[in-house]
């Protein structure tokens, strides 16, 4: 059977033992919102320039592992590739 939770206790007051004060001062900051973003932008744009060189490799005739461990950096290029 449901129950109505329509009370003072309903459910956007959760009981968690902490008081309001200390449950916003664990909220993170605007600068750490803003250094998460900047971190994943960079992350995009470094995942990007890896797709473009292994979509060159690949143009080159270079097969798929060989030109994925390079465009990502986990392997030697070959200087005639480039």
């Amino acid at each position: 059977m449901l129950r109505n939770f329509n009370g003072v206790l309903g459910f956007e007051h959760t009981h968690t033992g902490r008081t309001e004060r200390s449950a916003q001062g664990s909220a993170p900051g605007f600068w750490t919102v803003v250094s998460a973003l900047r971190a994943a932008w960079g992350d995009l744009r470094e995942g990007l320039a890896a797709h473009r060189e292994y979509e060159r490799l690949r143009a080159r005739g270079v097969p798929h592992a060989t030109a994925l461990r390079e465009s990502l950096g986990f392997g030697t290029c070959r200087s005639d590739d480039r």
